[in-house]
């Protein structure tokens, strides 16, 4: 039983909370974009949030992480721009710039 206990213990354990935040902002403007789209690539339904006035998001998700957390990969979308994917490593913070779709119809 205590055996048992000890591997359940380590497996529990090996998960980490991984926190990112950043900022989504246009990059021929520099102006950070509001209501943009943004989720965790690997589980869009539960971590989409959409970015504030000022262009800001954060996201958490609990991951497996044998060896410490591993970077959230997350999908950035918004109206009239190219959608773009990036990482952001646990507990990291980045500023992302979307292009403007030319072919959008804004």
């Amino acid at each position: 039983m205590l055996l048992l206990n000890g591997l359940l213990f380590l497996f529990v354990s090996c998960d980490c909370h991984q926190i990112i935040r950043g900022t989504v902002i246009d990059k021929e403007t520099n102006k950070p974009l509001e209501n943009i789209l943004v989720y965790k690539k690997s589980d869009k339904e539960y971590t989409r949030i959409l970015t504030d006035s000022l262009g800001i998001f954060e996201l958490s998700d609990v991951s497996g992480g044998l060896w410490g957390c591993p970077p959230m990969e997350i999908v950035i979308e918004g109206e009239g721009y190219l959608k773009k994917e990036g990482e952001i490593p646990a507990g990291g913070e980045k500023t992302i710039e979307l292009e403007v779709d030319k072919n959008s119809k804004q």
